[in-house]
């Protein structure tokens, strides 16, 4: 049973600021480039709270510029509890999307334990950094994204009557895409939300390392006060975006995998290698390759391997996945990492977690770029499909890091949650 209840949201004040200049994407893709350019923009610029630079103190000096944004009212808290219906319009392929969903506050549930299922592994050090930041600021700078299930869409036309009225905030990114933020605070509306959201099974799509910082804060707060079963404190929730799992604007992105190689590196050698496991034919132009792709868009054993010397198709055997869980059978990441980056390339689960050696990148351009500087080859995927994301999460199993690209990336800096 999943417990989803409106908050009173913290939100910059657009008399004081331009919302394009202090948003930005999600922490974990900025680099110190791009977080130089947003710092830029804006003394209030959220990467200053959300992505602390500098010495051991950068997590207090975050906290405290956060109470002084509050009281400088840069920041402001809303009077009452409300939903935030959130709107994303982008373009992709030629054509405009429209991804909806509502940011509320979701009651935590240790995984395997409520209605809240995750999908991807996390790392120690990433769980650290945000746990010292939610201790230092007690407050979410960033909203988790949720997935829920409800194939007849039955919030769309309270969103759609939502819609009608001007949002209370729109800015457009430097990506181009367009984030709008209405309020729903009438509670009749708030009531439907909290009652149709009760018997949903939450799927993580993007946050699971915060997730799992919020569990911890909130376990050691309660012991700290001491509290008892029964007694509840805003840290026993944690802010969280849900879109349904049928929004037609959802999108999963592929994140391919580059390895770095000896220069020496022979294609033939992987592909005497690959010819047990795959049906394997050579391509003489990357739109041959992406033309593959396409076609095999829903057969998970489908990749283009980028080698040193050309480009070849790979369409893995039925008899190569015989002995794989059914459910690995439909995720192409676990197959790649599985059957060639450790059966090929010896890779082991500490030096995957470490990611030595292994890049993740959107683009042929992007490998291209950094093919120039170093040997690698690379491994071109399709997107993990929104079933298979759905039965590893219900099978308590988790796909390898960076499996899904979920996009657009929701923004930071459009709603803050005191804690």
């Amino acid at each position: 049973m999943a417990i989803v209840r409106p908050f009173r949201g913290v939100r910059y004040n657009t008399e004081q600021v331009l919302l394009k200049n202090v948003i930005t994407p999600p922490y974990d893709v900025i680099t110190p480039e791009m977080r130089a350019s947003y710092v830029a923009k804006s003394p209030y610029n959220v990467a200053l709270i959300d992505l602390p630079v500098g010495e051991d103190d950068r997590y207090a000096v975050a906290g405290n510029l956060y109470r002084k944004w509050k009281e400088e009212s840069v920041l402001v808290k809303d009077k009452d509890k409300s939903f935030y219906l959130y709107e994303q319009v982008y373009e992709y392929g030629g054509k405009t999307y429209v991804r909806s969903g509502f940011v509320g506050a979701l009651k935590l549930a240790e995984f395997g334990k409520g209605q809240v299922f995750p999908h991807e592994k996390t790392l120690s050090g990433p769980k650290a950094d945000r746990y010292e930041l939610m201790k230092a600021s007690k407050a979410n700078f960033s909203q988790i994204f949720g997935l829920y299930q409800d194939n007849e869409n039955r919030l769309s036309a309270l969103f759609n009557d939502v819609k009608k009225t001007m949002p209370s905030a729109s800015a457009i990114d430097e990506a181009g895409v367009k984030h709008s933020v209405w309020t729903i605070s009438d509670e009749e509306d708030i009531t439907k939300i909290e009652s149709f959201m009760r018997d949903k099974a939450i799927y993580i799509a993007d946050g699971h390392h915060r997730y799992e910082t919020a569990l911890k804060y909130r376990d050691d707060m309660r012991t700290q006060e001491g509290l008892t079963e029964g007694e509840e404190r805003s840290y026993d929730y944690v802010m969280m975006m849900f879109v349904n799992f049928m929004d037609e604007g959802l999108k999963v992105f592929p994140t391919h995998r580059v390895i770095d190689v000896a220069d020496n590196f022979e294609d033939k050698d992987f592909l005497e290698y690959a010819s047990s496991l795959f049906e394997v034919h050579k391509l003489e132009t990357r739109d041959s390759a992406d033309k593959f792709l396409k076609d095999n868009v829903n057969y998970p054993g489908a990749w283009v391997f980028y080698g040193k010397q050309g480009i070849y198709s790979m369409n893995l055997l039925q008899e190569a996945i015989e002995n794989q869980h059914p459910v690995y059978r439909k995720v192409s990441t676990y197959l790649l990492e599985d059957l060639v980056l450790k059966g090929y390339f010896k890779y082991s689960d500490e030096r995957l977690l470490a990611k030595a050696g292994i890049h993740f990148i959107q683009s042929w351009e992007e490998i291209d770029d950094y093919r120039k500087d170093y040997s690698a080859v690379a491994f071109i995927l399709n997107g993990e499909n929104m079933e298979s994301i759905r039965d590893v999460s219900e099978s308590g199993l988790v796909m390898p890091q960076k499996s899904t690209y979920f996009y657009p990336k929701l923004a930071t800096g459009l709603l803050f949650n005191d804690l």
